[in-house]
């Protein structure tokens, strides 16, 4: 029996998922642009992820979810649900294990959100 929790994740993913709009994956193909209430899928690594927002008061109201990719288009496991304040002209990241890191800057007035997938690259100096 699933306990009310993560009957509560489940759903969240759920309208997440009809909230979303198909997008092929993103790291490397370049930034996607939103716009309030407008979902948008993507995957990310091994996972799958799904973002949207709500213009509050200027601000972009940032909400993604993120779940294990399989090829039966259901959610396999629980999903994590991470909501962000992002203030026009910031942007705001979230990594993943993998070396991808999910970038979402809020435009002024929060009229349209751009996301884009990097690769986190680390750098080191040399020793003397």
């Amino acid at each position: 029996m699933m306990n009310l929790s993560r009957k509560g994740v489940v759903a969240a993913f759920s309208a997440g998922l009809a909230l979303a709009i198909a997008v092929p994956a993103m790291a490397g193909e370049g930034d996607v642009t939103m716009k309030p209430k407008q979902g948008v899928s993507f995957e990310v690594g091994s996972k799958h992820a799904i973002a949207y927002y709500l213009a509050k008061g200027g601000i972009c109201d940032l909400t993604v979810l993120m779940a294990e990719s399989n090829e039966l288009d259901s959610v396999k496991g629980a999903a994590t649900r991470v909501t962000i304040p992002v203030i026009p002209t910031r942007a705001a990241r979230i990594d993943n294990a993998e070396g991808k890191t999910m970038q979402f800057s809020c435009e002024p007035s929060a009229v349209s959100m751009t996301i884009s997938v990097l690769d986190q690259v680390a750098a080191a100096q040399q020793a003397k």
